[in-house]
């Protein structure tokens, strides 16, 4: 969740004024990860995780006061859209299990030092991790 300076200020544990908040906040969001623009203006939006627990605190509850307030029928959620799974496909994993024929041509053809990778992970125990065959 992000807000905006003028939304933190007064709030608990925040300063009164939005030039205190923004002098607080600039501390606090030191990382671009907490901080981003609002879209079509030039606001700068500050991710929630930055501020102290308990601004955090009344920033939740007074999310979930509005969100108490609306009416249940404003509140439109689409329903999961269903992927179709292409029956007809076969993976190229599948074509080298169902023929050990093309698992031993790909396995012949292995430079030597592709053979001494594949044979220290399989002592390693670390075979199911990793993938021998390039696609």
């Amino acid at each position: 969740m992000f807000v905006s300076v003028n939304e933190l200020v007064g709030l608990p544990g925040m300063p009164g004024t939005a030039q205190g908040v923004r002098y607080s906040i600039k501390k606090r969001a030191s990382s671009e990860h907490f901080r981003r623009k609002r879209a079509g203006s030039k606001t700068i939006e500050y991710s929630i995780d930055c501020l102290p627990p308990i601004t955090q605190q009344a920033l939740r509850e007074r999310h979930v006061a509005q969100l108490m307030a609306t009416d249940p029928q404003e509140i439109t959620t689409q329903p999961p859209v269903k992927r179709e799974r292409k029956q007809n496909v076969v993976q190229p994993v599948e074509v080298y299990r169902g023929s050990p024929q093309l698992v031993e041509e790909r396995l012949n053809a292995l430079t030597e030092n592709q053979r001494k990778v594949a044979e220290a992970l399989r002592c390693t125990g670390n075979s199911g991790h990793y993938h021998l065959f390039f696609f």
